[in-house]
């Protein structure tokens, strides 16, 4: 670790505590960040442009079916092959971000109405600064600690989050995704980014968002706003 590191660790205060060792990795996010481990997976990664929806995505989308999001603001972080979008067609002004170009390509191919997506990792300042004066009525995002270099970037993403949520608005994750941690022997995360119901809400807590449960969705709100 060198010197910068460490002062830059030592000055660093972190908001949680749920056992993290690294606190600072001492690296700016990328949206390349991880593509050594995106070459030697054996199974799409990154990029999930030309995949059906996973289980998690499948059962959030579910619950977007019967969602009243006519006209609101959504922000899909994990644009997939924007099935978010397509099913939001016409309701909803959908915002997406991604790590993969594939993604980013595929989504800008559809052609569809107040959609737009932007390659970004979401870990990384120039996420929160593109999006710090942004509202959002409904952000989406199957595991929220997804790709988690260091508690200090994932600090960082949690404080946009809770930043650039409306009145009313939440987040909305999924229990499948929450347990899921990148374990390829490169670029690997930490095992206690596994998050469970009550880490989440350890994490949420320190930006006054609370949790709610319904079977496998988990919905974060700012403390005392009541669902809509």
């Amino acid at each position: 670790m060198t010197s910068s590191t460490t002062s830059s660790a030592t000055a660093f205060r972190p908001r949680f505590d749920i056992g993290a060792q690294r606190l600072d990795c001492g690296r700016e996010p990328q949206v390349d960040t991880h593509q050594a481990a995106e070459q030697r997976a054996t199974w799409p990664l990154l990029d999930y442009s030309q995949c059906e929806p996973t289980e998690d995505q499948q059962a959030i989308n579910h619950w977007l079916q019967q969602a009243e999001l006519d006209g609101r603001e959504v922000l899909h972080i994990g644009t997939g092959n924007s099935s978010v979008a397509r099913l939001l067609a016409g309701r909803a002004r959908v915002t997406s971000v991604t790590v993969a170009a594939g993604e980013w390509e595929h989504g800008r191919s559809l052609g569809i109405a107040d959609y737009q997506v932007h390659l970004l990792n979401k870990h990384g300042l120039e996420f929160a600064e593109q999006f710090r004066a942004r509202r959002y009525d409904c952000v989406l995002d199957n595991n929220l600690a997804s790709f988690a270099c260091c508690q200090r970037h994932l600090e960082r993403y949690f404080e946009t989050l809770a930043g650039l949520l409306s009145e009313r608005g939440f987040v909305l994750t999924h229990w499948l995704g929450m347990q899921w941690t990148l374990d390829l022997g490169v670029d690997d995360v930490e095992p206690v980014w596994r998050l469970d119901a009550g880490k989440l809400r350890a994490i949420a807590s320190a930006y006054g968002l609370a949790v709610e449960r319904d079977g496998e969705l988990f919905f974060l709100r700012r403390a005392g706003a009541a669902a809509s």
